[in-house]
């Protein structure tokens, strides 16, 4: 039954089936073949698939999000990034690492990260004389930062899946997420210096901050609503106020009051544009959910994981290597597969190996979700990345070379969360 079930969802990938559909068309194949399993369980799994409450913080932190982009907290974040970092050789560059940083506190999600700052920094970057592949590929990798960073709606799917606490995967999220924009930013400033990825003289980027950056205490106080909100998910969060699914409730309310009361952007017609595009989003994000999680059970009620995980054992027992395995595992399929529906596949197949291992459900999440970011800008499918290349009008064949310093540097980040478990679990220990 597995090989079905993997030839069915792939030949449905080849076949450019919507992802969503071609895991459910596996799954009952799989069943009808295989099993005396009555088919209608088939929609009874799709349905539990999206019912447990927790899964209620995904749609309400998504629409806080679209309320703050469309309330105007885009133009602030991406000023006050400016206003830190705008006058540095690079600064453009550098203020998209760190106004992903903010914005992902905000959305939870990479591909609103890219669509929404995207549209506006990279027609910038382009009349600053950086290349259009160069502008495409920053903006794209930046956005990893956004499902390691809560209200990752990653991490919020790994928590219901694995039973893993939710706030203490958040809090592990912070230090790594800092990591990796502390990689990013020299990462920025070597290709910029070093391999010039400007299409203008390399001198261009001196004049980027002259006049033109604004200035850092106006642009906080401008932006400190906005940078609040994360701030009081994560204090409510730990102070024991809220539930995280209770918080994301808080978060959207708090993004009303700041849009219509505070920046006062937000409107009738801009509220509606902000419940259109979390309708969309939330759609799309439940479907592949509900058909990942019976593609999963299917799978699980043949004991498949179980039999991958023994085979993996069995080939090593040393921890270095099995880490090694999963992050190959987690990135081959994360270039072809959804980052959602690879996580409800492949966490009952990789948890009883990491348990195995002695790694800790939270670090094992942060490791996850990592890995699935960097295939959000990894061909062939790579959401982000080809969002960003459309973006910058080009295709994402023209963004590779740009896009190779940058693959060094997120792996080389892997590594360090794989093989320091400090680095994510530091801070929930010291909380919880």
């Amino acid at each position: 039954m597995g090989g079905t079930l993997f030839a069915g969802f792939i030949g449905g990938i080849i076949a450019r089936i919507p992802i969503g559909f071609a895991l459910a068309a596996a799954s009952i194949v799989g069943l009808l073949l295989f099993t005396e399993v009555p088919l209608n369980i088939a929609p009874q799994r799709i349905v539990a698939g999206i019912t447990p409450f927790p899964l209620l913080a995904i749609p309400l932190f998504i629409l806080a999000g679209a309320l703050m982009t469309y309330g105007g907290i885009s133009r602030r974040l991406l000023d006050l990034a400016e206003s830190i970092v705008g006058r540095i050789r690079g600064g453009l560059a550098q203020t998209n690492v760190l106004a992903s940083l903010f914005f992902g506190g905000l959305s939870g999600s990479a591909v609103a990260d890219v669509s929404s700052l995207g549209r506006i920094l990279i027609p910038a970057m382009r009349e600053r004389n950086y290349s259009a592949a160069y502008s495409a590929v920053v903006t794209a990798v930046t956005a990893i930062i956004t499902p390691i960073l809560p209200p990752s709606i990653t991490l919020i799917l790994y928590g219901v899946v694995t039973g893993t606490s939710i706030g203490q995967l958040f809090f592990a999220g912070v230090v790594p997420a800092f990591v990796f924009v502390a990689i990013l930013m020299l990462t920025v400033h070597l290709t910029v210096n070093k391999l010039g990825f400007l299409s203008g003289h390399v001198g261009e980027t001196k004049a980027e901050g002259a006049g033109h950056a604004p200035k850092f205490f106006p642009s906080l106080l401008a932006a400190f609503p906005a940078l609040l909100l994360p701030v009081l998910i994560l204090v409510g969060i730990r102070g024991g106020f809220f539930t995280p699914t209770e918080a994301a409730a808080m978060a959207v309310v708090y993004s009303l009051v700041v849009g219509f009361f505070i920046y006062r952007e937000l409107n009738l017609k801009t509220l509606i544009e902000a419940l259109k595009s979390t309708v969309q989003l939330v759609g799309l994000i439940m479907l592949v959910m509900s058909a990942a999680q019976l593609y999963s059970w299917a799978l699980t009620s043949e004991r498949i994981p179980q039999a991958i995980a023994q085979g993996m054992l069995d080939l090593t027992s040393n921890p270095v290597l099995l880490l090694l395995l999963i992050n190959v595992l987690l990135l081959f399929v994360g270039m072809f597969i959804e980052a959602n529906a690879a996580l409800i596949i492949l966490v009952p197949i990789l948890l009883p190996i990491a348990l195995d291992l002695g790694v800790d459900p939270v670090h094992l999440g942060i490791i996850i979700v990592v890995n699935l970011g960097i295939g959000l800008v990894t061909p062939p499918v790579g959401l982000t990345l080809l969002l960003a290349a459309e973006i910058a009008e080009l295709n994402v064949m023209q963004t590779l070379r740009a896009l190779l310093p940058f693959m060094i540097a997120v792996l080389a980040f892997l590594m360090l969360i794989t093989y320091v478990p400090a680095i994510s679990l530091w801070l929930p220990t010291v909380l919880f």
